[in-house]
């Protein structure tokens, strides 16, 4: 049984190493003062509904509405692909996978939650393991990309 949250908690947070690769519970990506973001879901195999948290100092803009500070985008409701705006004031951007256990109450970080991020600063694969104690890292994969402003939108 992997409990990977009671890795992080040793850790106090950072990624940590496991089985040869880099594990993590959140992603900062660097986006500048305003980015636009692609984000596609790949696969979901998993018993829950999954999603992607993403949070930053500043807002997003989404099919002309703002958001400040977060969104999730949840692969049962959310377009396949989906382009937006992210404007902020520290240049980064959180990302984490969430999901939901079939309360409505958003879970991330518990458990056997991680994920293993590969790519770089342009385009990056998130593999993704959720809350069930197992380490095969395929409960959500997705793809997100970063662009100079109006490059997706």
């Amino acid at each position: 049984m992997i409990i990977f949250q009671d890795m992080f908690m040793e850790s106090r947070g950072k990624p940590i190493e496991y089985n040869g690769r880099t594990v993590q519970m959140v992603d900062k990506v660097s986006i500048g003062d305003a980015a636009d973001v692609r984000i596609r879901f790949e696969h979901i195999s998993a018993k829950w509904k999954q999603g992607i948290n993403l949070t930053t100092k500043g807002h997003f803009v989404v099919n002309g509405d703002r958001f400040d500070k977060s969104i999730v985008l949840w692969q049962d409701t959310a377009p396949v692909t989906s382009e937006f705006c992210v404007n902020s004031s520290d240049g980064l951007l959180s990302v984490k996978n969430v999901w939901d256990m079939g309360d409505g109450v958003m879970q991330s970080w518990r458990g056997g939650g991680a994920m293993i991020v590969e790519g770089d600063a342009e385009s990056r694969r998130y593999l993704c393991n959720d809350g069930e104690f197992d380490d095969d890292f395929d409960d959500l994969i997705f793809t997100l990309e970063i662009g100079q402003p109006s490059n997706f939108t």
